[in-house]
């Protein structure tokens, strides 16, 4: 069984198979609801769109890509990024101008799409880059 095992070991080293990385930023739970807000510019041909999704190690994060598309992964109808930063110990998520504190693991962004826009997408797709490059699973929201 030793021997078995060893050259098992040895064959993977020299065949050169590498594992992917994952990201240690991780992500759960998406929700998107429409959302109402005071808005000075009052564009009435709009819909606001509040996405909330639960983030782990928000501090190696680095950048939330939402794309709005006609199918998933697709971003053929609208696509915002969000910018993770730290203050003071305190992690935000800013998108669009607005900015958004990270509370007990939940990532609120706030995003503005037309109204050709909002009946065009059918998917959401949410991901986050870490701080090293790499992407976190893909969270998937279906109109």
């Amino acid at each position: 069984m030793k021997k078995t095992l060893l050259i098992v070991i040895v064959l993977l080293s020299i065949s050169g198979i590498t594992f992917p990385q994952t990201s240690p930023v991780k992500i759960i739970d998406l929700a998107v609801i429409p959302g109402i807000k005071a808005d000075t510019t009052l564009q009435l041909d709009s819909t606001d769109l509040i996405v909330n999704f639960k983030i782990k190690n928000s501090n190696q994060a680095l950048i939330a890509y939402f794309l709005f598309g006609t199918a998933p992964d697709l971003n053929d109808i609208f696509s915002v990024n969000g910018t993770f930063f730290n203050q003071s110990g305190t992690m935000y998520l800013i998108t669009n101008g607005y900015q958004n504190e990270i509370t007990d693991y939940s990532a609120q962004a706030f995003i503005k799409l037309s109204g050709q826009q909002n009946t065009g997408f059918n998917y959401l797709t949410v991901y986050v880059e870490d701080n090293t490059g790499l992407i976190t699973d893909k969270l998937y929201f279906h109109k």
